[in-house]
């Protein structure tokens, strides 16, 4: 019994050389894929940090733009104002330049047509007063 025991301990041992061969035949490949796995999760940590930041950034330029869409949509609306005001202002300009013409040029018979209007105290103080 005591051989059965020394030999089994020395097949244990063996077997246990083997696998410990085996696995660490190739230790140098596995810490570098350890190594490489450790770095990728460090990354994913990293790109994920990175997304949820890009996440937040989003959402706040969503809001400002559409709070810039609706200050648009009221320029808009002051500018379609603002250019009927112009519109208005531009015929009211040539209005008065119109006007400003007829009022730069005398009209010959301009006494005549403003008779009805004057009160004459009497007839000499009317040959005496004039228009121009």
């Amino acid at each position: 019994m005591t051989w059965y025991l020394l030999l089994a301990l020395i097949i244990g041992g063996l077997i246990g050389y083997l696998v410990f061969y085996f696995r660490y035949q190739h230790r140098d490949t596995v810490n570098e894929l350890r190594s490489n796995l450790k770095e990728a999760g460090k990354e994913i940590q990293y790109l994920s940090n990175e997304l949820d930041e890009y996440v937040q950034q989003n959402a706040i330029l969503k809001q400002k733009v559409t709070e810039l869409l609706e200050r648009n949509d009221d320029m808009s609306d002051v500018v379609s104002e603002l250019s009927k005001y112009y519109v208005h202002l531009k015929k009211a300009a040539e209005k008065s330049t119109e006007l400003n013409k007829f009022l730069q040029t005398p009209s010959p018979n301009i006494e005549e047509k403003m008779q009805q209007y004057i009160k004459p105290e009497s007839h000499d103080e009317v040959k005496e007063k004039t228009f121009f």
